[in-house]
């Protein structure tokens, strides 16, 4: 196989946690077992699905073995942002006992990303079995069984989030575009498959939630484009994108500073999963932060 045509996924996956209710989860939703929590926080990839192969790969960059499966994708419930994965796709699933797949075994199956090219494979972390209802149970459960874990995991992470911070405001951005290295931090800088491709946003900010009065109404957020598994994970921003901004002082690309538009001040950076947030969670992240 020519490994350079694909990326080995190394997508991020979430440290086991407490597995204390969260105050902000619906008590309605069904409850997770520690099995089950377990499974989703390690997960970067869960999905319900039918099997319609074994022994089998969905694309030829995988090697067929004993132990892949071919799974037609019927749910997804939980993926990074810059994997492309959707109802109906084949994906290859290394599994860890191919006995307990047959062709039209439904599942959940609980992965993490393993090879990404002209298709998605990923490895068996652990799946469910419905014991009956078929996939639209399954689906459903899943759904709302990953999305009170998540919102457990959200919460906790959230909070070391805003603690860290150097501010969380609510705003804008009103343009985005590639950030030119400077002279001072061109050496660190190699052109690579891995590249950043940093680009800069100019944020309008709104309200500032945390952090010291700004004297003007503009930050300046760098951020990396590139979608290599090194950087899946971070937000990436586009003009007229709104919601709460976390940030902290750009001590990253090797320049802490930038002017836009003959202002000059310092650079900052979003790149971890939450530090960005939909203005659904001003709420939520008002609530934290006043409970700090």
């Amino acid at each position: 196989m020519n490994s350079s045509r694909f990326f080995l996924a190394g997508v991020l996956c979430m440290s086991p946690l407490a597995s204390e209710a969260s105050p902000f989860a619906p008590a309605a939703l069904p409850q997770a077992t520690n099995n089950q929590a377990a499974l989703i926080k390690q997960s970067s990839i869960v999905f319900v699905g039918t099997v319609s192969q074994v022994a089998a790969t969905s694309f030829t960059g995988v090697l067929k073995s004993a132990q892949t499966i071919v799974v037609r994708v019927d749910s997804v419930l939980k993926k990074p942002q810059a994997v492309s994965l959707k109802k109906g796709d084949n994906v290859t699933v290394e599994v860890k006992d191919p006995a307990a797949f047959h062709e039209g075994t439904q599942a959940t199956f609980y992965t993490e990303g393993w090879i990404f090219g002209s298709g998605v494979a990923v490895k068996e972390l652990g799946h469910d079995i419905p014991p009956s209802g078929g996939t639209s149970a399954a689906a459903e459960t899943g759904e709302k069984t990953v999305g009170q874990v998540q919102s457990e995991i959200s919460d906790q992470d959230l909070q070391r989030l805003l603690a860290t911070c150097d501010y969380v405001v609510i705003g804008r951005i009103t343009d985005v575009h590639p950030w030119v290295i400077p002279k001072s931090a061109a050496p660190r800088y190699r052109t690579s498959e891995h590249s950043a491709n940093w680009h800069e946003a100019v944020l309008q900010v709104q309200s500032v939630l945390k952090g010291a009065i700004l004297k003007r109404n503009k930050m300046i957020v760098r951020f990396p484009e590139s979608r290599d598994v090194a950087w899946a994970s971070a937000p990436k921003f586009e003009p007229g994108q709104q919601g709460i901004f976390i940030l902290k002082k750009d001590q990253v690309s090797g320049a802490p500073t930038a002017s836009s538009g003959g202002y000059k001040g310092d650079v900052y950076t979003c790149l971890k999963p939450g530090d960005w947030l939909p203005m659904t969670a001003e709420a939520r992240v008002r609530s934290l932060l006043k409970n700090r």
